[in-house]
């Protein structure tokens, strides 16, 4: 079976468009002479399904500056040739009369792209003027030919492992990656590459990994020991993986692609404490309620709210908001919430629902919530005694007043029986 192998060729064609009149600020107005040329670009040779970098070197040709100059390509106008990465450059807020600048574009070639070359537009923009607000472009274009490859060699990525399969910042892990040999010939001495940086790091093992031979349809396995940092920001992470290896003709072969791993964490925001005061409540009660929220991930979070849901009667407000939370339990947030019981509540337990809503490092809308159960009781008596010894005082009161009334009468009478 035949595959394709590709060539990069740089042809210098230029779309200059007529002058069109006035333009406001803000708009791109097309060219009206040659300001930038390509002056030579990386040739690679490419297999498919591999991703490499060219580099376009472009250079001013015009005797006066440029400013504000950046580079476009319109991934719909490049398609079926696909550049993996950030497709919009910004070069420089001044490139000079004569000037170079060099660019830098990933490039995927799949497996199904026809033979054939693919000219690709890159859109050159730049003002006359240090502080122009009307752009002027200018397109250059990039010519990719596929060729066909009658001999193929080639190495597959046919399968990528974690251990464990979900990663947390601060997690030390492996990764396994499974190399199969798809082409028709042996090939030797092969060299697994990844490149590492911040935030992972190698742990106890190499960050390059060797096989001495892959038969044709045979596999092995690469194994990588890594480490990402716990200050790590959870969002997928991609490492340029890098083969090498020496075909049948003992001609040193290459491949470039990329692995992706992706870190998960979602930020554990977790009410710490909830203080009440006056901490027994009866009608007509005034205090705060007091809400600690805490952050126990490794990323801070932001827009954070507190939402009391219950407490219609009780409290003054029902939401607070907090804004930004980091982590650590030293970095916790307190918002109070005031108390004032309505005199007309039934007595009784009341379950406030207190409910925290905030974005995450990535954007992502989260909410936690907590049961917290506060009781509103009678009022208290004046006297702080109990209705039963009440009646018993009462009970001695009068009794102590009826005997006091039947001595006086006695004494009264004895004092007139002398008379």
């Amino acid at each position: 079976m035949l595959s394709k192998n590709v060539f990069i060729i740089i042809l210098l064609m230029y779309i200059i468009q007529p002058a069109m009149g006035a333009f406001e600020p803000g708009e791109v107005a097309p060219a009206q002479y040659h300001q930038f040329v390509i002056t030579g670009a990386s040739s690679v040779d490419f297999y498919p399904s591999d991703i490499k970098t060219i580099n376009v070197t472009i250079q001013n040709i015009y005797n006066y500056s440029a400013y504000g100059v950046s580079t476009v390509i319109d991934p719909t106008k490049a398609d079926p040739i696909k550049f993996t990465q950030q497709l919009q450059k910004y070069i420089g807020n001044e490139i000079g009369p004569k000037r170079n600048f060099t660019i830098q574009y990933e490039v995927y070639i799949k497996d199904t792209v026809p033979k054939g070359t693919y000219y690709i537009p890159l859109s050159i923009l730049w003002s006359t003027v240090a502080d122009g607000t009307v752009k002027r472009q200018e397109d250059l274009y990039i010519g990719i030919q596929v060729a066909e490859n009658p001999d193929v060699i080639k190495i597959d990525t046919v399968n990528i492992s974690t251990i464990p399969e979900d990663i947390k910042p601060g997690d030390t892990f492996k990764l396994k990656v499974t190399l199969k040999n798809i082409g028709n010939s042996k090939l030797n001495q092969i060299r697994a590459a990844l490149n590492v940086q911040m935030p992972f790091s190698s742990v106890g093992s190499s960050t390059e990994q060797y096989i001495s031979v892959l038969e044709p349809g045979q596999s092995a396995e690469a194994l990588f020991n890594l480490q990402v940092d716990k200050s790590a920001i959870s969002r997928l992470y991609n490492f340029n993986f890098t083969l090498e290896y020496k075909d049948y003709t003992n001609r040193l072969q290459s491949q470039q692609g990329s692995i992706g791993i992706n870190i998960v964490e979602s930020s554990e925001v977790y009410i710490q404490d909830v203080t009440l005061d006056p901490t027994t409540l009866n009608p007509e009660s005034e205090g705060l309620l007091m809400v600690q929220v805490a952050n126990a991930g490794t990323n801070e979070v932001k827009n954070v709210r507190v939402t009391v849901f219950g407490g219609e009667k009780i409290l003054t407000q029902t939401q607070n908001f907090i804004g930004i939370i980091r982590p650590g339990p030293s970095n916790s947030e307190t918002t109070s919430f005031g108390v004032s019981v309505d005199p007309e509540i039934e007595i009784g337990e009341y379950g406030l629902n207190i409910q925290i809503n905030y974005d995450d490092v990535n954007g992502e809308h989260r909410s936690r919530s907590n049961l917290y159960i506060v009781k509103v009781n009678e009022k208290s008596s004046i006297i702080p005694v109990s209705e039963e010894t009440l009646n018993d005082i009462l009970y001695a009161f009068l009794f102590a007043a009826m005997s006091y009334g039947i001595f006086i009468l006695v004494g009264f009478f004895q004092i007139n029986k002398k008379k």
